[in-house]
């Protein structure tokens, strides 16, 4: 089923698709990138193993599943992964390493038989490395502990940071994010990210890309719903203000579990608004501007000069320039910058040097100022890490009605609109992309024109050196 990308007729930034390996009754949720599909959690009913219920409301414990995607469109049945991962308690949600011989994943602490019903059994991480074909060498992570939980993990794309959520004393409120760091073999103590991401309420299903963003759900910063999908970045050292993501992947349900892609196009991501928790892809629907050009500077800056003159008499006269914009130059060539555009009358008139009274008008001309025919990106050429700053595109002078402007900052952010604001979160020398698309025509047959332009921008370090 594909979601419209259009929510309250506002043309939405994202398509959504429920994927067809959902259940129409049961729960999947959690969904991690593996081999050539995904793995998931769901509490369906597991053929392989006893299905066990939880106490309080009945419902199946959560395992592991693996499906594989045939092609853009088609995917495969959905199968337990290991049964030396699932068991008869819960398990998931899970993380690979980037050689997927290494496993992260969550599952109860203890595995004694009177706690299977019983909720008080916390949630730990736990690893396991591939051997033989299968997943064996299953050891529990050093910060688990039996008097809170320790759930959610993922693994930084070189596997020496992994995130994961805790409910363990001192933290912000309800469960929080924190990281460790790979070091000497071991993982270090957990640093809880701060209150720049964790809230009084919950923060959850943190997913970090391998670009440094830190995806994740929160009941807190003003969710839209319930839980929503946020993200953020460091900016020396520092997160800053979580983003929401745009409806439709937010919505006044849970949303929730998000994985994105490399170049971050496409994903998945979880949410209830249907009848159960279910994982949904998505795909940006940012348009293609091919042959994009290199934006031009505009010059408002001219040379004047006039070749058939009258005047015989240069001992007592001379040439002015009047530019019809409150200034005046003397001289036969001159030259002159408008601030803005705009027609001007500029005159060219013969004054008494002394009086500078006009005696005669030699020319008239009106003076056309105007933008260059292309997209304009009004943005500094140079930047601080963490410094907002502020682009604009309303000075692009277009043959056609713009419908929509749209912005890549060549950091992996995209949006859209006439004035924006935009944080860099690490230095360097980026692209900015400006595309404009064309108001759309009911009485036209064509295809809406495109237009796009780029323009380079240098990003310093807060000490203002490059590395």
């Amino acid at each position: 089923m594909l979601l419209g990308s259009f929510v309250n007729g506002i043309a939405q930034d994202f398509t959504i698709q429920l994927l067809p390996f959902n259940t129409r009754t049961y729960d999947e949720l959690a969904p991690v990138y593996y081999k050539d599909g995904v793995v998931f959690c769901s509490n369906r009913k597991n053929q392989v193993f006893v299905s066990y219920t939880t106490e309080r409301r009945g419902d199946f414990l959560f395992d592991l599943y693996q499906v594989d995607q045939v092609d853009r469109t088609t995917w495969g049945n959905a199968i337990p992964l290991d049964e030396k991962i699932n068991s008869p308690f819960h398990e998931g949600p899970a993380t690979f390493n980037n050689r997927e011989t290494e496993v992260y994943f969550t599952r109860n602490q203890s595995q004694k038989k009177k706690l299977r019903k019983n909720e008080e059994n916390p949630l730990g991480i736990f690893q396991a490395r591939i051997s033989g074909g299968g997943w064996d060498n299953i050891t529990s992570f050093a910060y688990n502990n039996e008097t809170y939980n320790v759930a959610h993990p993922s693994l930084s794309s070189d596997g020496q940071d992994i995130y994961f959520v805790s409910d363990m004393p001192d933290g912000h409120g309800g469960t929080d994010i924190y990281v460790c760091h790979r070091q000497g073999g071991r993982w270090s103590e957990p640093e809880n990210l701060g209150p720049a991401i964790n809230t009084e309420q919950d923060e959850k299903f943190p997913f970090i890309h391998n670009s440094g963003r830190l995806y994740f759900s929160s009941e807190g910063h003003g969710s839209l719903g319930r839980l929503d999908i946020f993200y953020s970045e460091q900016i020396e050292g520092e997160w800053h203000k979580p983003i929401p993501m745009d409806p439709p992947m937010n919505s006044r349900y849970d949303d929730f579990g998000i994985v994105v892609d490399d170049f971050q196009k496409s994903g998945l991501f979880c949410s209830n608004r249907g009848r159960s928790d279910d994982i949904y892809s998505f795909t940006m629907l940012f348009p293609i501007f091919e042959d994009m050009k290199e934006m031009e500077e505009n010059n408002y800056c001219y040379e004047f000069f006039e070749r058939g003159t009258s005047m015989t008499d240069t001992v007592t006269m001379e040439y002015e320039w009047d530019f019809g914009d409150g200034s005046r130059k003397r001289g036969l060539i001159v030259e002159h910058c408008f601030d803005t555009t705009g027609t001007y009358l500029v005159q060219l008139n013969v004054v008494d040097q002394l009086t500078g009274d006009v005696w005669f008008n030699e020319a008239t001309y009106e003076v056309p100022v105007e933008n260059i025919k292309q997209l304009y990106i009004s943005a500094p050429d140079t930047v601080v890490v963490g410094e907002e700053i502020e682009l604009d595109a309303a000075l692009s002078n277009v043959d056609f009605e713009i419908g929509q402007f749209y912005w890549d900052f060549g950091d992996g952010r995209r949006t859209k609109g006439e004035k924006i604001t935009h944080i860099y979160s690490r230095p360097g020398n980026y692209i900015i992309q400006l595309g404009a698309v064309e108001a759309e025509n009911e009485e036209s047959e064509a295809p809406p024109r495109k237009e796009g332009v780029f323009k380079d921008i240098i990003v310093l370090p807060k000490n203002g050196r490059t590395k």
